[in-house]
């Protein structure tokens, strides 16, 4: 886990670095949802974090010791947890929803329905391009971009004296190309929206190090599978009980423009139409 960093700053305050770790799920091609998932806290929180879910990782009721919880595996019984009965794959998974939601840690996402993407006129797509949003990956990773720095500002001003929070965000390690993309919206978005100097970049890391990218892999697929059901409901249902506080941290994803449906993406075509009209008769 990373480290707390702290010094003193102008006027008194405390600067320290926040961090959050996300996950993506279902961003391949043929998915007719995206999402893009994680969770900020200060790095103190993140210690104790980081041991408690590896005491549940080696519970000795387990059949054997996973090398880390991937949500996936877990809900299909396969890779680590083959031979699972479906009784303890529901234990576990229950353990680390008792964890997330009796951690203090900020959960924050985004996801998007593809085909409404796809189904824009080449007009409405050209318009969004022209704002950096050309793919569906890209609406996602802009919308979690914005609100964590925007949760970051929050998450300092509770603190007396206030912290002048720094952001550092690391993902779930994807292929180069991918990572070359993330890396040019990241640049994209901190060029078009003020951060104050907030951002302190993005990088990548391996899930199997990081017990918080595995926390983000369960909200991020757990959200994908959420608004999955809600915009196509012939799915069929997710295959784990969501418990009250578990869906309050999904909910809280897809609140606050954080879904791009057919609706939300109008609404965005829209609003870029009259950024557009108001560049033109600026003086």
């Amino acid at each position: 886990m990373f480290h707390l960093v702290c010094g003193p700053s102008q006027h008194g305050k405390v600067a320290a670095v926040i961090f959050g770790y996300f996950d993506e799920s279902s961003t391949h091609e043929g998915s007719k949802v995206a999402a893009l998932c994680g969770f900020l806290a200060d790095p103190r929180i993140w210690d104790g974090f980081d041991h408690a879910w590896k005491k549940v990782l080696d519970k000795p009721d387990w059949p054997n010791r996973p090398p880390e919880f991937h949500m996936y595996d877990c809900v299909r019984g396969i890779g680590p947890f083959t031979g699972w009965r479906l009784a303890e794959r529901l234990a576990i998974y229950g353990d680390m929803v008792t964890l997330l939601c009796d951690t203090n840690l900020i959960a924050l996402g985004s996801a998007i329905v593809v085909d409404a993407f796809k189904n824009l006129s080449d007009e409405h797509k050209l318009l969004l391009a022209q704002g950096g949003l050309s793919e569906p990956i890209d609406f996602v990773f802009q919308h979690l971009l914005q609100i964590a720095i925007s949760s970051t500002l929050r998450y300092g001003n509770i603190h007396n004296p206030p912290i002048v929070e720094k952001l550092g965000l690391l993902f779930d390690k994807v292929d180069p190309s991918v990572a070359s993309r993330y890396y040019k919206l990241y640049a994209h978005t901190t060029d078009k929206h003020r951060h104050g100097g907030m951002l302190t970049g993005i990088a990548f890391g391996d899930s199997k190090e990081f017990t918080a990218i595995q926390a983000a892999d369960m909200l991020a697929y757990t959200t994908y599978r959420y608004i999955l059901k809600r915009h196509f409901p012939a799915e069929p249902e997710f295959e784990f009980p969501i418990t009250a506080p578990f869906m309050r941290l999904i909910e809280n994803v897809a609140a606050d423009g954080g879904v791009f449906s057919e609706t939300a993406l109008i609404t965005l075509v829209g609003q870029e139409l009259i950024n557009k009209v108001n560049k033109r008769f600026q003086p």
